[in-house]
């Protein structure tokens, strides 16, 4: 490795850190890998000229295409997100196969891809979509002028009574922050002395229940002339709010279809259903899933190229909204790192209008809109536009296949970077990705059926790697492999062993360097943790004449 590829690969998180590079940032995924980290892999195999390696980085960090990779296809059979192959664009390469066992793989790759060539058509059908949709559903979000854009809800309740937290929310004035608190009474005030901590006890008669044992007590809203007001309203003491959100629900539900997709038992669903939650359709309100509904039933009927660009849109908006995201609404309105990764319910959560915001201004007033992540992608329309990202669908294949039934025949560089040993089950958290196709009177898109990993298993994790690097080997002799693994206890036990096997099978495999990447971690926040890159190729046997 030339010195300059191994200086960008232990700064590629450095440089990345606390920025996303384009178009990471548009669709959430877990785990994922700087992309400069990627490009330092890229470069290696490309045996790049050590005084090429700066400008490469640089104009990657300027979003300017290189052609390091022309002639090059690149495989990824494990690919998650997506990084490896768009770095790989970027980069030049001529042809990505990219593969998971994972459909939701599929979506956010087709999704990015479609972003990255046709960005200004993506912008414009998106906002045609929710002006439609708003039109549509503005009984059930707004009275007159104002929005709902918070509605605060407990979950911790008994047959009479529900407890709250008494700290509200924080207004931000000139002088000073404000904090609302809602009293014993249920009347909203200014407070001083209160924590996130502190809760009260409110009759549950002069609340609405909005979900399986999810009661509303108090809402914020917005007016639509000026959107960075907000309004405040208990529901104990306002009737006519109580009764409009209460009418609202029952509009929702009247129009959705009687459904419940089964939240399948794994490690990390299982405290969903200890909570009672048995049904995707049980993490949102029954406005919001409505709301999910009919923007997917719009797509899919007038715009169905763009499917996968809503389904990932939606899944993205879908775990700040879901009453899975914990709201700390005293401190922050939208804990957007607290999402779909954990399945933890919290007892206090908010509902989000994911249609907050204006729709004329694309301005969003609420983390965690839709109009969130149209803006994110409007950011990066100024970037791709200008670059002319184009044939990018061409250049890129998407399949939903098992690593062990790839053929790699064609490859020259093969990217084999499996979840961690013993770490997260992303099978269970990419499920969000599935609820929009589930919401749609079509079938339901499947996983792969094969042998995925099985991260809980170290024999059977090793063994799985050891077969597909056989199968890689033995179609692409002469494919350069890099395989990234986590540099901890059962990662350092998975490279000891696999290290001994492929010895055996005259393929060689080297440590190049250890890096830090960004993993799962608790509560679904990233969390920095280094990995080793190894690089796997067979042995060339020496020959000597007599």
């Amino acid at each position: 490795m030339v010195p300059g590829v191994f200086k960008l690969l232990m700064n590629g998180w450095r440089v990345e850190f606390g920025r996303r590079l384009l178009p990471y940032d548009l669709f959430r995924w877990w785990g994922r890998r700087p992309a400069l980290l990627l490009d330092a892999i890229f470069l290696d195999a490309a045996g790049i000229d050590d005084h090429l390696v700066k400008s490469v980085a640089e104009a990657r960090l300027k979003y300017r295409p290189s052609d390091v990779l022309n002639g090059t296809v690149i495989c990824d059979p494990m690919c998650g997100g997506g990084t490896s192959a768009f770095e790989a664009l970027f980069l030049g390469a001529s042809k990505v196969i990219c593969s998971d066992i994972n459909f939701a793989s599929s979506i956010v790759i087709k999704a990015t891809a479609k972003v990255v060539e046709d960005c200004s058509y993506v912008v414009t059908s998106l906002l045609s979509m929710i002006r439609e949709v708003f039109k549509e559903l503005y009984d059930i979000w707004c009275i007159n002028d104002y929005c709902y854009l918070h509605t605060f809800l407990t979950r911790n309740c008994n047959d009479e009574y529900c407890y709250a937290l008494k700290w509200v929310t924080t207004i931000r004035t000139r002088d000073r922050p404000l904090k609302i608190i809602i009293n014993e009474r249920g009347e909203l005030e200014i407070g001083s002395n209160v924590t996130i901590h502190d809760v009260i006890k409110l009759p549950k008669s002069k609340l609405v229940e909005v979900g399986k044992g999810v009661y509303a007590y108090a809402v914020e809203m917005y007016d639509l002339r000026d959107p960075d007001s907000r309004v405040l309203a208990s529901l104990v003491v306002d009737e006519f709010i109580r009764s409009n959100l209460h009418e609202s629900m029952e509009k929702a539900v009247n129009e959705l279809s009687q459904k419940c997709s089964l939240i399948p038992l794994g490690k990390e669903t299982r405290r969903l259903i200890r909570d009672g939650f048995t049904c995707w359709e049980h993490l949102f309100t029954p406005r919001q899933l409505l709301t999910f509904k009919k923007i997917i039933e719009y797509i899919y009927e007038r715009n169905k190229d763009l499917i996968e660009v809503v389904s990932a849109l939606l899944a993205t908006a879908m775990g700040s909204s879901s009453i899975l995201a914990l709201y700390y609404q005293p401190l922050a309105r939208v804990s957007v790192g607290l999402v779909v990764k954990s399945f933890w319910v919290p007892q206090y959560p908010v509902e989000l209008n994911p249609l907050a915001g204006s729709i004329e201004k694309v301005k969003n007033v609420g983390r965690g809109t839709i109009f969130t992540y149209i803006r994110k992608i409007m950011r990066a329309c100024k970037l791709l536009n200008e670059l002319g990202y184009k044939g990018v669908s061409d250049k890129i294949e998407v399949a939903v296949k098992d690593a062990l039934e790839s053929d790699y025949t064609h490859c020259n560089i093969v990217i084999l970077d499996p979840p961690y040993p013993g770490k997260v089950a992303y099978d269970e958290l990419t499920q969000l990705y599935l609820i929009p196709y589930r919401l749609l009177d079509v079938s339901t898109p499947q996983n792969a059926v094969g042998k995925s990993v099985d991260i809980y298993n170290l024999n059977s994790y090793t063994g799985t790697l050891i077969k597909l690097i056989f199968r890689i080997v033995d179609q692409a002799p002469h494919a350069k492999i890099y395989l990234l693994i986590s540099n901890d206890d059962k990662g350092r036990e998975v490279y000891s062993r696999l290290s001994e096997t492929l010895k055996v099978k005259n393929i060689n495999m080297m440590l190049m360097a250890s890096a830090l990447a960004e993993a799962t971690h608790g509560l679904g926040k990233g969390k920095t943790r280094e990995i080793m890159i190894l690089k796997i190729q067979r042995a060339v046997k020496e020959t000597h004449e007599a």
